[in-house]
Formats: C-alpha cells, sequence, structure tokens
C-alpha cells in the first residue's frame, strides 16, 4: 500500500478541491456577507482545536479524530475561498450601483488582443461618476473596442474613461453550448461591453504594475525581433506560440491541423516548453553536481532563476506559470534531497494555483496540465518497459513514444469528455514532434538571445523556421490520414467520473502492485457500460423538434431516435463554424453527430418522420407553420390550416393579422433571423391578440419534445 504520509501535499490538496467543487455547485450567486462571517468564525475554532487535539491526544488510536477534523476544515476552507471570491463579485456589481454613470474610469489589466474587426480586452473598473461625485469601485470586465488607430495602440496599464453601460454576459441560447458566462464568472468577470470610437477617451495615464509592464514589453519586443530575423507567416505563428505563450496570430486551420494530429500541447506553452530550458541549462551546469553541496545548491538556485526569468519574458500567462510553479517545487524538493518529492510538488504547486484563484480547478488547461504530468511520471516507466530493442536508437525512440502514450492515457477521459474528441495518430505526431519542436526551443531561445549579433542570428532564424515547417508539413500529413481524428464522442458525467476513478485505480495499481485493484476497474467498466446501455436507450427513443437560436440564420432540427433533418438556409449551411459554436456539442449529446440529412426551407420533402409541403411541416402529429413575409391568395384556401405552432422568420414585415386570416395558430415563434424592431412589433401584437410568443433571440432555442 501507499504511504500516504510521504505525501503531505495531496492529503491537502483533496478535500480542499472537494471544498471549491461543492461551493461552485451551491448555489454560488447568492451569497450573504454573514454567512461568510459565521463560516469564517467556524474555521478559526475548527483550527483552534486542530491545534489542541494535535497536542493532547498521543495516541496512535486516536488520531483518526484529527485527521477527520483536519478534513473538513480543508473542505470549508476551499468552500469559503469561493464564497469570499463570490461575496466580492456581489459587492461589486455594477448592477448595484443606483443610477446611471455618467462615465466610467478603467485599467487595463491585461494586453490587448486584436480581433477582426474589434480590439478584445480585460478592463479592470476602479471609479466612475454618479450625482456629480467620483465614487470608487472594483470590478472587471471584457470589453470590446471598435477597431480602428485609437484602439489599436491601447496597451497594458493604459487608463480610459468610458461613457457606455456594460451588459451583464448572458447565458448560451442553446442546449449544450458552450457557456460564455460561466466561464467568464469564474474568472472574475461579469459584464461586457462594445465601444465605439466616440464612446470612450484615453485620459493619458498608464497604471501598471512594473513586473507585467516589463513582461509584455519584452515579449513585444521579442515578437518583432523574430519578424525582423525573417520568420515570417505560419512559422512566425507557431515561434511565438511554442517560444512565448502568444498564440492570437496563429491561424485557425493550422490550430484544428494540430488537434487533429494529437499535437496542440506542442503550441501550447506547459512543462514540456519549460522542462526543455530546464534540461538544457541543467546539463550545461552538469559540472557543478560531483562537487560540494554548497555548489549543487547554487546549481539549482541559477536554474530557479532561469525558468522565473524564462516565465518573466513569456508573458507570465497561466500555462507559463503552472508550468513554472510545478517545476520549481521539483526544484526545492531537489535541494533538500527528498526522494519521491515530484508528486508531492506537483500537489503542492496545485495548492497555491488554488488558493489564488479557486476557480483554477475548473480551468481545462489545468486540469490537462496536472493529469498529463502525473500520466508521465506513473505510466512512463511500466509502458517503457513492456517492450525491449536490442538497439538504443529504437529503444530511444520508444522512450519518446512511451511518454506521449502515458500522456494522452491520463488525459483521455477529459479530451473526450470536453472535447468530443480523440486523436488516433497522437503517438505518431508525437514520435517526431517532440524531438523537433525541442530543437525548435531550444534554437529558438539561442536566437532570441543571439539577436544582436548579426548573420549569425539570421542564420540560426532561418534554422528555426525551417524546423517549424517541418512541424507544419508533419502535422498537415497526419491531419490527412483516414481517421486522423474519432469526433462525436461523448461521455456524460457519471461516465465521466467512472473513467477518472478508473484511471486512479490503474496509477494504484502500477504503484503499490496490488492484484485485487484489478476486480476494482472491472467493476467500474461494467458501471460505465450499464450506464453507457441506459443512454443509448433513452436516445432510441428520443423525438424532439428544437428551433436553434442563431443570430440572422434560421435551423429547425426534427429528431426521432437516431436520425435527425434540419431545416435551414444556405447562411448555416455554408459555414462551418455556426454548426461547430451553436449546436455541435448538442447533436453529439443526442448521438446524432455522424448522422442526419439538412434541407432548405423552400424545399418540400418527404421524410420517414417528417414532412413538408408548402408552408407547413408535420411532425410527431403537430404542425408548425412557416412564414417568411411571402404573399400567397387567401383564395386558394377553402379552409383555415389548424394549426399548433407558428414560426416567423427573415427580414420581410410581417402582420399576425395577415396570418390568422389564414392559420388558426396560438403560439407564436419569432425566429432568431427577424430584425429586432420588426420582432418588436410582432411581440406587441401577439400580446394585444392573447397569443402565446416566444421570441427566440431573447428566450433562447425553442424545444419541443
Amino acid at each position: 500500500m501507499i504511504s500516504w504520509f510521504k505525501y503531505p501535499f495531496i492529503r491537502l490538496l483533496v478535500p480542499f478541491a472537494i471544498g471549491i467543487m461543492l461551493a461552485f455547485s451551491l448555489n454560488i450567486f447568492s451569497v450573504e456577507e454573514n454567512v461568510i462571517r459565521i463560516l469564517l468564525i467556524i474555521l478559526f475554532f475548527l483550527l483552534i482545536s486542530l491545534i489542541v487535539i494535535s497536542e493532547s491526544i498521543k495516541s496512535y488510536h486516536y488520531r483518526w479524530i484529527f485527521s477527520s477534523l483536519l478534513f473538513i476544515y480543508l473542505i470549508l476552507l476551499g468552500f469559503s475561498f469561493v464564497k469570499i471570491r463570490d461575496f466580492r463579485l456581489i459587492v461589486n456589481d455594477i448592477t448595484k450601483i443606483d443610477n446611471i454613470p455618467k462615465y466610467y474610469l478603467a485599467r487595463l489589466c491585461e494586453c490587448p488582443m486584436s480581433k477582426e474587426k474589434s480590439v478584445k480586452v480585460m478592463l479592470e473598473f476602479y471609479a466612475f461618476e454618479e450625482d456629480d461625485n467620483v465614487k470608487s469601485m472594483d470590478s472587471k470586465i471584457i470589453a470590446y473596442f471598435e477597431k480602428d488607430e485609437k484602439s489599436i495602440n491601447l496597451k497594458y496599464g493604459d487608463c480610459v474613461a468610458l461613457f457606455a453601460n456594460p451588459d451583464e454576459v448572458e447565458k448560451p441560447p442553446n442546449p449544450e453550448q458552450f457557456d460564455y458566462k460561466d466561464y467568464l464568472y469564474k474568472k472574475g468577470v461579469t459584464h461586457q461591453v462594445y465601444l465605439k470610437s466616440d464612446a470612450w477617451i484615453d485620459i493619458g495615464y498608464n497604471d501598471s504594475n512594473p513586473i507585467y509592464r516589463f513582461s509584455y514589453w519584452m515579449r513585444d519586443f521579442l515578437l518583432e525581433t523574430m519578424q525582423n530575423l525573417g520568420v515570417q507567416d505560419e512559422e512566425y505563428s507557431v515561434a511565438a506560440a511554442i517560444l512565448l505563450g502568444y498564440d492570437d496570430s496563429l491561424p485557425q486551420e493550422l490550430r484544428k491541423k494540430y488537434v487533429a494530429a494529437g499535437a496542440m500541447h506542442i503550441l501550447c506553452v506547459s512543462g514540456l516548453h519549460v522542462g526543455v530550458i530546464f534540461m538544457v541549462f541543467s546539463y550545461m551546469l552538469a559540472f557543478l553536481d560531483d562537487r560540494k553541496k554548497w555548489q549543487y545548491v547554487v546549481k539549482n538556485c541559477i536554474l530557479f532563476v532561469l525558468i522565473w526569468f524564462y516565465a518573466l519574458i513569456a508573458g507570465l500567462a497561466p500555462s507559463i506559470l503552472r508550468a513554472t510553479i510545478m517545476l520549481s517545487f521539483v526544484i526545492v524538493g531537489n535541494m533538500i534531497n527528498r526522494k519521491g518529492v515530484l508528486l508531492n510538488s506537483l500537489a503542492a504547486s496545485a495548492f497555491i494555483l488554488l488558493c489564488v484563484n479557486p476557480a483554477n480547478l475548473f480551468d481545462v488547461g489545468f486540469q490537462l496540465s496536472y493529469v498529463a504530468v502525473i500520466g508521465i511520471v506513473v505510466l512512463q516507466g511500466p509502458i517503457s518497459k513492456m517492450i525491449y530493442f536490442k538497439y538504443k536508437i529504437i529503444n530511444k525512440i520508444w522512450g519518446i513514444t512511451s511518454v506521449t502514450i502515458a500522456a494522452q492515457i491520463a488525459t483521455a477521459p477529459f479530451t473526450i469528455y470536453y472535447f468530443h474528441q480523440f486523436p488516433i495518430y497522437f503517438w505518431l505526431s508525437n514520435l517526431f514532434m517532440t524531438p523537433i519542436s525541442s530543437v525548435v526551443i531550444m534554437g529558438g531561445m539561442i536566437m532570441l538571445l543571439i539577436f544582436f549579433i548579426p548573420y549569425v542570428n539570421v542564420a540560426v532564424a532561418w534554422i528555426v523556421s525551417k524546423m517549424i515547417y517541418v512541424m507544419n508539413f508533419g502535422v498537415s500529413w497526419i491531419e490527412s490520414l483516414p481517421y486522423s481524428i474519432i469526433k462525436g464522442l461523448y461521455v456524460n458525467d457519471i461516465q465521466f467520473v467512472v473513467l477518472l476513478i478508473m484511471l486512479l485505480l490503474l496509477l494504484l495499481l502500477i504503484e503499490c502492485k496490488d492484484v485485487r485493484l484489478l476486480l476494482s476497474i472491472m467493476i467500474m467498466s461494467c458501471i460505465f457500460l450499464i450506464v453507457n446501455i441506459g443512454i443509448n436507450l433513452k436516445r432510441n427513443e428520443q423525438k424532439e423538434m428544437i428551433i436553434y437560436s442563431i443570430n440572422n440564420t434560421t435551423a429547425i432540427d426534427f429528431i426521432s431516435g437516431g436520425e435527425h433533418l434540419i431545416l435551414t438556409d444556405t447562411v448555416f449551411i455554408n459555414d462551418k463554424s455556426v454548426f461547430s459554436y451553436n449546436i455541435e456539442n448538442f447533436l453529439v449529446k443526442k448521438g446524432l453527430y455522424h448522422s442526419g440529412k439538412s434541407k432548405l426551407l423552400h424545399e418540400d420533402f418527404d421524410e420517414n418522420f417528417v414532412k413538408k409541403r408548402k408552408n407547413v411541416v408535420t411532425f410527431d402529429k403537430k404542425l408548425i407553420g412557416l412564414s417568411d413575409g411571402s404573399v400567397f391568395s387567401r383564395e386558394e384556401l377553402l379552409y383555415k390550416i389548424p394549426l399548433d405552432y407558428m414560426l416567423v422568420y427573415g427580414r420581410k414585415r410581417q402582420a399576425l393579422s395577415y396570418l390568422l386570416n389564414v392559420y388558426n395558430f396560438d403560439y407564436l415563434i419569432i425566429d432568431g433571423s427577424v430584425p429586432y424592431y420588426l420582432a418588436s412589433r410582432l411581440i406587441d401584437e401577439a400580446d394585444d391578440l392573447g397569443i402565446k410568443c416566444h421570441n427566440i433571440r431573447e428566450d433562447g432555442a425553442f424545444l419541443i419534445k
């Protein structure tokens, strides 16, 4: 069995993380100050009790009391950290301001991100003007500045005055769509604003943290240096991402290729990049290993400073900080000569990061970083020993492959759960990508260090650029292979937890060699299969109609068992990004990702579960009328057509009085393709006539089961 006394931070981290999860799952929007105060008092007295008990109880038989109290204390501590954060967000909520301020004063708390039509940036509001008085505040929002010469020149720390009132971030309008509101909330942001050129002014003052200011300046300088040395186009985008963690310029298509090849982690500055730098400098300082102990300490101190300097020049991005903190604990562990300290160091770094921001626990990058490292630490050795080759070179290649296999096994549940896909050829891409990327990282660091040496700097930059070209070519080739990536994979929350338990049991099995754990893994596998059977049975019985909420587009989905048909327009069919962002996750959950047909709104059709004739759709014994404002004669009809629902779409002006001359209905649905002013008129008219109304633009997708 594992001796958990060797891993104190793991014992601290688990209950602390449980407390954080409980806090985020228990109505985080309704926290009062008194609740926080009571919770903190309880924590204080519990801590005192722990100290007293630890001093008074000497017998081993009663230590479970101390352990239990410590466990409870850490759960409450994690819970309170979240609640205190939530309380601060509520206190500083912009909506609590009595009157609409004349203006807000804000500072840029990060570097602006230039997009196609706007400049996106995080703003920290520190004051506002109300009733001729300037009052202080502390709130963060996401701002989108209209892209022009003025907004492009914004930089970190600049202070601005805003003459527009921020809006609360809305929840996703479609089922299973990415929850941007929740994503921002976990980052401490509840509002956003779009600013035209005349809605803000630069007040000519910069209030920035000198460390971050230097970090961003250094990063921008190095990015410009790379371009001046001849690193351009896609090679520049990849070099910026690999070396400095700057991926704003990375083309979306190239990003998708790296994802499909299972090599996206190479573009995200993480433990791999910091680890390569650590190993290179560790090798360069190897002459200090065999000397006196104080020299060994000096070596580790130098390594500590170097990796933090790298984090500084790379912009102190969260992923870089994660990796640097993890490695810092490893270095400290080496300095104090602790064996088996790596997992404990990982737990210690995670504990610190969660104390700083508890919402990190739900960050996908945070989860993948730690799980991948744990997988490599525990699984890589046993996997590499499974196969032995005569030739050293082949063993080295297998060793590299085993690292990627270990990381992929550990992260597989998360990849499937969050992204609904799995790269088949990850082992192939990483087989040649890992060594090449390592050379790129080392060469890139040399390029940036010798940028002032003429001719040599250009030569190194040319080599780095060509190596990146080879990487991009290899990724493109792997992505083009048949079945390079399996998409449409789905596991629900229960299955995800079961997979995590199975992964944990596998790690314990490898660590403690207890064959009895195999039985537990088999039981978990059976539970997973039973849940999967239940999901499939439910899918076979599903029968739904959903009208998606997509601005300026109409998309109606008819679902029956394992089949579905989307009735839509050419905009939706031609733009794949609309599908992937709005409805892909929903279809994956329904098991319909790989099936389905599409028809245009003007087409008549007769499928086995849905049919359309002229302006009426028949589905599941329900009649749905479709009106885009086209005029047709009432005299053509012998009687009014009875409908269950009437859907109005398109940009033409329509009147309910005219529709009621042709159809009988008492439920109106206004599509997202209808302009605001036309939708408002229809809503008012429906209210006067006593007709129920659902405005998809405001109320979200309309679902009929």
